[in-house]
């Protein structure tokens, strides 16, 4: 072989591997930026259960709800999973929650934290880990307050539609925000049309 033609051969060669180096190099830098990246995702754990809320047994609630004339108060409870995608650590700062009722409107919850002793935010998610966060959501409708606990139960499960859209926006650091959606099966909400026991079953 003359020697121009292995001068060329060595100098393709040398290319293809320059290439490859880089090639390689960019493929793991955009693998490890993608694992950096802040991903946080909510995930129900157990399902929508509620009943109407009265007055004296939640008044923080009950207050900042503020029913008007002719309606009345729903009060939820929501356990999700807050999982931290990332390879990086990140803040929980803030959540909102919307839920889908048999009136087709999306509702904006009063969110709190179940244990009234207990702060939600912020929260700090170690990466790839997953925090739980055990809420209350509130909102109000048209309605007349009455019934013993069935029945108010009752009215939480029937004000909404069999399979419940839910969306939840998580807001972390630098502004960012994350939005989950699903559809609860609604397994844990009472409906006039069961019969007692059936939604626990």
């Amino acid at each position: 072989m003359p020697w121009n033609d292995m001068g060329m051969a060595r100098e393709s060669l040398s290319l293809m591997a320059s290439f490859f180096a880089v090639a390689s190099t960019f493929y793991f830098w955009l693998v490890r930026a993608n694992r950096e990246r802040a991903k946080l995702v909510a995930c129900t754990v157990t399902g929508l259960r509620g009943t109407m809320l009265m007055a004296m047994e939640d008044t923080a609630t009950y207050r900042r709800v503020a029913p008007g004339e002719n309606e009345i108060v729903l009060k939820y409870w929501l356990n999700l999973a807050i999982v931290n995608n990332s390879s990086l650590p990140n803040a929980l700062l803030g959540i909102k929650v919307w839920v889908k009722f048999t009136d087709g409107r999306w509702h904006a919850m009063d969110v709190a934290s179940a244990d009234p002793e207990a702060d939600l935010f912020p929260q700090n998610i170690d990466p790839l880990t997953t925090a739980g966060m055990k809420l209350t959501l509130a909102t109000n409708c048209e309605g007349s307050i009455g019934g013993g606990f069935r029945e108010r139960e009752c009215a939480a499960g029937d004000a909404l539609p069999e399979l419940v859209p839910v969306r939840v926006e998580l807001e972390a650091l630098q502004g960012q925000t994350f939005v989950s959606e699903w559809l609860d099966e609604g397994r844990l909400l009472l409906r006039t049309t069961e019969q007692p026991g059936l939604a626990a079953a």
